[in-house]
């Protein structure tokens, strides 16, 4: 809550500043949907898919995991009595290894510096590049002075008349 209005008084100043100093400009503000352009351009939704695709099989790996130590677990406890100590212990321990095997598995994988950390920003970072290029484009082309981003929220109303999703769209496409 805090860091949202200390980001709109931040917007505000840099508004005030940006109009103050161009006073004698046109000044000119549109808006970009990154969230629309995320969904509507192909290359980013075709690197989405793969991702997706990626990720579907790594869960896959982890329910398996996830499966196998409930059947360990409950072959332990079904067979408990009968068991001799050592072969108990032995059951236990498989457990124990399955679930190091999946922490291990889901901290590599699934963890904040993962491989599916690392693999998304590497199908997105060079789509990313290319929609801030061809906003930039339009800026310069189309003389903007300030374009905003709705994606975040912040943006409570505007004219539709500003957004330019569909312009970059277009410049994406033009690529």
């Amino acid at each position: 809550m805090y860091f949202r209005k200390l980001s709109a008084a931040l917007f505000f100043l840099v508004l005030l500043f940006v109009s103050s100093s161009v006073l004698s400009q046109q000044i000119k503000i549109g808006y970009v949907d990154t969230n629309r352009l995320k969904m509507e351009y192909k290359e980013y939704a075709d690197a989405k898919a793969k991702f997706d695709r990626q990720m579907a099989l790594w869960q896959e790996y982890v329910d398996s995991l996830q499966q196998e130590i409930i059947n360990l677990q409950e072959d332990l406890n079904t067979q408990r009595m009968l068991l001799s100590e050592e072969k108990r212990r032995e059951k236990e321990q498989a457990i124990m290894n399955k679930q190091m095997e999946y922490q291990e598995f889901a901290q590599k994988i699934l963890g904040p510096e993962g491989e599916a950390a690392q693999r998304e920003y590497e199908l997105s970072k060079p789509l990313i590049d290319k929609i801030n290029a061809a906003i930039n484009l339009i800026a310069l082309r189309d003389n903007y002075t300030l374009i905003l981003d709705t994606a975040g929220g912040d943006i409570l109303y505007a004219k539709d008349e500003m957004d330019i999703t569909g312009k970059v769209l277009q410049a994406l496409r033009e690529q």
